[in-house]
Order: C-alpha cells, then sequence, then structure tokens
C-alpha cells in the first residue's frame, strides 16, 4: 500500500510557524495555468504519508539549515486565508494567507525567479511589495518524531558514508534559479534515508517534550476542499489541470485509469513532475509497484492536453534508461527485473503516432548495478481522456 514521502520548501520565517502550529503552507500563484501545477503537486498529498521540510537558505549558517522533520499529514489539502501566528519561541512570525495591505487582502502570489519555491513577496493584485510569503494552501500535520537539528546539503548529498542518494532532490537543486517548486515527492528509498540521517545528526534523540499547538483542527476544514476547474470540456483547460485532476484521483479506482495503476496493494509510490535528469529531463506522473516486498514495475504517464504527437514515441527513448536507474539503484531488496510502462494520455492521438504504435516492439536492457537488473519497455497504452460534469472520463483506445 502506498504511503509517499513528501519535502516541502520553508525557510527560516516561515518554518518555525510551520513547525509550532502543526501545518504546510504553499503559495497560491495568481496565473491560474501555474497554480493548478501547484495543485498538482498538493494533491499527491495523502493523511498518512511522511512529511519533511526543506528550509532553504536566507543568511543563516549551513549547518541551521537544511532537511527537517518527521511529519504525518492528518488532512487532505485544503484552502484557507486565514494568518498563522506562531507559538511559543515562534510567536513573533506570522504565516500569511492573504496579502497584509488592508485594502486587498487576496491570497496570491506572483512567479519570482528570485523567490524560489516561496513565490514573490510583492502583491499582483495591489503591486505593493509587502514582504510576505502568502501560503494559504495547506495541509494539517503531527509530528512522527520532531528532530531539533537539521540535516545540511553536505550531509544529505554529498557525505556518503550512509549509503543512499536522494536523487530527486538533487536533480530539483540543480535544476536552476526560478524552476524550484514547493514540494517535491521523493521515493520511499529517498525518504528512508532522509529519515536515517536525521536520526544520526541527533544522536537518535527526537525531542519528547516539545510544546505544538495546532491552528486548527481536522474536522475545521472539511468544508475548505480545493476545488479544480476543469473548464467545460470535453478538453481540460491546462495540461496542468489534467495532471492535478489524475493525481487527486489516482488511488480512487476511476474506470480504465484504476486498470493502469493496477491492485492498490501493489502501488508502492506516484509522484508528479518526477525529475530525472540533470537538466531539468521530466516525467508527468510516475508510479512505482511492489510485489512480495520487490519492487517490479514502474509506470510512467505522459499526459497532451491535445492529441498526442508521434515526438511522445521519442520521450520513452529518452526516459527508459534513465527511469530504469532512478527506479532499482537505491532500494534496500535487489531487482533482477523491471518492467516499464509507458502510458499516453491525450484527447486520442495524431495519425502518425498512431501508425508508429502499430509497429511499435518492447525491447529490453540491462542495468549494470550490483545484483544486474533487466530492464524491458513494454508497449505504450493510450488513453483518450473527455471532461464531462466537472470530472474526467477515459478511453482505452489500444492494447
Amino acid at each position: 500500500m502506498v504511503n509517499n514521502a513528501h519535502v516541502f520548501v520553508v525557510d527560516a520565517t516561515t518554518f518555525p510557524v510551520h513547525r509550532d502550529r502543526l501545518f504546510c503552507g504553499v503559495k497560491n500563484p495568481y496565473n491560474e495555468n501555474t497554480r493548478h501545477g501547484l495543485y498538482a503537486d498538493l494533491f499527491a498529498v495523502r493523511p498518512g504519508d511522511l512529511v519533511f521540510f526543506y528550509q532553504s537558505r536566507i543568511d543563516e549558517p549551513r549547518k541551521e539549515r537544511g532537511f527537517r522533520g518527521i511529519y504525518r499529514p492528518i488532512s487532505p489539502p485544503f484552502f484557507d486565508k486565514s494568518n498563522v501566528r506562531g507559538f511559543g519561541d515562534s510567536r513573533t512570525l506570522t504565516v500569511y494567507g492573504k496579502c497584509p495591505n488592508p485594502k486587498c487582502r487576496e491570497p496570491y502570489s506572483l512567479k519570482s525567479g528570485k523567490a524560489g519555491a516561496l513565490g514573490s513577496r510583492k502583491c499582483p493584485i495591489c503591486k505593493k511589495e509587502h514582504g510576505q510569503h502568502i501560503l494559504p494552501n495547506r495541509v494539517l500535520i503531527a509530528p512522527v518524531s520532531y528532530y531539533l537539528y537539521p540535516v545540511d546539503d553536505n550531509t544529505a548529498y554529498i557525505n556518503h558514508t550512509n549509503h543512499g542518494m536522494l536523487w530527486t532532490m538533487l536533480f530539483r537543486k540543480t535544476f536552476g534559479a526560478g524552476r524550484a517548486r514547493s514540494i517535491t515527492h521523493i521515493l520511499p528509498e529517498e525518504a528512508q534515508k532522509l529519515a536515517r540521517l536525521l536520526r544520526r545528526v541527533n544522536n537518535n534523540n527526537a525531542s519528547e517534550s516539545y510544546e505544538f499547538k495546532r491552528y486548527k483542527e481536522p474536522d475545521q476544514v472539511i468544508k475548505k476542499r480545493i476545488e479544480l476547474d476543469l473548464g467545460p470540456g470535453p478538453e481540460t483547460k491546462f495540461e496542468s489541470s489534467l495532471e492535478a485532476w489524475i493525481i487527486r484521483n489516482i488511488d480512487k479506482n476511476v474506470p480504465i485509469l484504476s486498470e493502469i495503476v493496477g491492485p492498490r496493494e501493489e502501488l508502492e509510490y506516484f509522484g508528479n513532475n518526477v525529475l530525472y535528469g540533470i537538466g531539468g529531463e521530466k516525467v508527468d506522473i510516475l508510479c512505482l509497484h511492489k510485489k512480495a516486498g520487490v519492487r517490479y514495475k514502474a509506470t510512467v504517464i505522459e499526459l497532451k492536453k491535445g492529441r498526442v504527437p508521434e515526438e511522445a514515441l521519442s520521450q520513452i527513448e529518452d526516459y527508459a534508461y534513465w527511469i530504469g536507474q532512478l527506479s532499482t539503484a537505491n532500494v534496500a531488496t535487489p531487482i533482477e527485473k523491471l518492467d516499464i510502462q509507458p502510458v499516453l494520455i491525450g484527447r486520442g492521438a495524431t495519425p502518425n503516432l498512431k501508425k508508429k504504435l502499430v509497429s511499435f516492439k518492447p525491447w529490453s536492457f540491462p542495468i549494470p548495478l550490483a545484483t544486474k537488473c533487466n530492464a524491458t519497455v513494454k508497449e505504450p497504452i493510450l488513453l483518450a481522456y473527455e471532461v464531462s460534469k466537472k470530472a474526467i472520463s477515459f478511453d482505452r483506445t489500444n492494447n
């Protein structure tokens, strides 16, 4: 059964409030396409998952920033414009849910390369530079193990005395200024490494006496569900809208989509916008499947708002080897055989793609790890989607 892990980006002005008031907050981009992309990230979070924070740099020493944790979500994502004042050590800080200008009070952020994942500190409505992060999209959390000291970047990425690599976080970090995201979904083995490092840095001492004061209870946010506007149909407003809807419903037994995802008890991980290369190469959605304790399949879903073009087959050739490595290199139980299942979703397919799919031949390649793994790229599955009555349905057009 899937229990994902997520890293939320904070800084020295927002982490103390998130920690003490027990929630994760992310921005609310003014641009609707960008906002739907953030919804896609947020909709992957489920109660019972794991949450880590990554405290990005302002001007604090290296040892006082980095990865912090460990928490669990206890609510679905929700929208709340209320400002949250800190408690105890964070009482002088506030996380805002709306513009502090009393004549504005709008809950939006501008996208800004310099501001990174937390967004610009200028209101896109009143145009005033307010100096605050506006974070109204939220998830309530509970502490699993609260560790006082963070795992700094050198320990996380460079120190190899603890096995494994934080590949997805490393790719995100090297992606370049202005391309950071508020949330990154990390692989199960990466979450295990972060937990090990937090225990090591803190000498296995989790704080038992730290006092938290949750700013809202789960029953208070039920009616604050984030609404996703797909548009009138038959296609979605944006490709990001399609991604957000699928991520929200990927484990909800949606006809045909649930056949692609497979048995829920075998779904080990799912995430969107998964980076697999230093140059920012990514797949739209990645699912990992596990049976009898061994990962056996990676399902890669590529999305198109309109018809799927023939270039989608070239993308499979680009990502197959690297997704094969990402899915196998750091697992605790060696994998000898991995299936890679491409899935193409759009408003149908172009004629050229349909012709090429007829002649597509599965292929295999070795992944030369300590335990040799043989990966096989399966014949792509093509799904056509349609928007109707605020939902999406799917039709399998091949196989």
